[in-house]
């Protein structure tokens, strides 16, 4: 399956988030003759650069300036020495996407609002190529994020209920499966989140011990755990937490011929059941960065708009800073 797939049944739904700040803010610029309100409103917040430099040796790193030109973005970066023209969108995020900003902007707020790319594509204004690719370094973006914020991946302490399980072998979902899913993935959700959060990862084989290696570097001391019974004998082995609780224990619990728990579960586990599904089709490192996108929703998803536009300015500063960075920061600073 082509990696962009996973996109086409999302298992998102943050069609109302941002509609406030895109709708109020953003959207007014996106319309006919306002390209040059866009491109000052991209350069405000950082998604292309502030400012340029003449690269020509003669011209002694000159300042560039903004000159209006018959091309796609209806602006260029323009040397008063040389007169050598540079594409607005040069060093940056966009530079790599074939189509005029407003779409480019219009295929980063789709992301977010995880709308499939076929619905947002025509072949004139948006191909589904392009789409694609947008969606592509959005999900990267996501990931990269979370990888370089190891403090997102920490989960539970005092009082949290921390829920650990492998899909498909525990108690995630009610529904019987036909087991030819051919990846497990270790599930750990932080249930004191609205949304809950959840960490998880890819298994390498059936080996139960790097799953309580996983637990030990995720789960903050003090937490409860609840864990499906395949898993609890292992994770008896993890110290410092509050208490560790079978879900056959808490079943035991419910009314006769009701399924309480069981519900539950497979309500808190819904979002993370559908990635799982998902990620069978592709690689491990596409199921990986899939993984890192759900918790980056999970985290990021009340505002996602604005959080990713940032998000993509600290992602380009520090991978393309020779080209791009932004003034008087540091890479350190940028990560922040």
């Amino acid at each position: 399956m082509d990696n962009y797939e996973m996109y086409y049944q999302s298992p998102y739904d943050s069609s109302e988030n941002t509609k406030g700040y895109f709708e109020t803010v953003v959207e007014p610029l996106l319309t006919p003759g306002k390209e040059g309100d866009l491109c000052e409103w991209l350069k405000s917040v950082g998604l292309i650069s502030r400012e340029m430099k003449c690269q020509q040796p003669e011209c002694g790193e000159e300042t560039l300036t903004w000159s209006k030109a018959r091309v796609v973005d209806k602006h260029n970066w323009c040397c008063p020495k040389c007169k050598k023209k540079v594409p607005i969108r040069q060093g940056s995020f966009l530079s790599e996407f074939k189509c005029d900003l407003s779409y480019a902007v219009r295929g980063i707020q789709s992301w977010c609002n995880s709308l499939p790319v076929e619905d947002i594509c025509d072949q004139k204004s948006l191909k589904p190529n392009v789409a694609k690719r947008i969606y592509s370094q959005c999900s990267a973006v996501a990931e990269w994020y979370i990888n370089n914020h190891p403090e997102t991946s920490q989960l539970g302490g005092p009082e949290a209920v921390i829920i650990v399980d492998v899909f498909p072998d525990g108690c995630m979902m009610l529904t019987p499966h036909n087991n030819n899913y051919s990846k497990r993935i270790l599930c750990i959700a932080d249930t004191n989140h609205i949304p809950t959060r959840v960490w998880a990862k890819i298994l390498d084989s059936k080996d139960n011990s790097k799953i309580v290696d996983a637990v030990l570097a995720h789960v903050m001391l003090g937490s409860t755990i609840v864990t499906s019974q395949g898993l609890y004998s292992d994770l008896l082995q993890v110290k410092g937490m509050t208490d560790i609780i079978s879900t056959d224990a808490l079943m035991s619990l419910d009314p006769l011929d009701d399924q309480k728990s069981l519900k539950n579960l497979e309500t808190i586990w819904a979002m993370t059941v559908n990635v799982c599904q998902q990620i069978q089709e592709l690689s491990n490192s596409n199921g990986e960065q899939l993984l890192r996108e759900l918790q980056w929703r999970q985290i990021y998803g009340s505002s996602p708009l604005e959080n990713i536009l940032h998000h993509i300015v600290k992602y380009n500063a520090v991978n393309a800073p020779e080209k791009y960075a932004l003034p008087s920061q540091t890479n350190h600073e940028i990560l922040l």
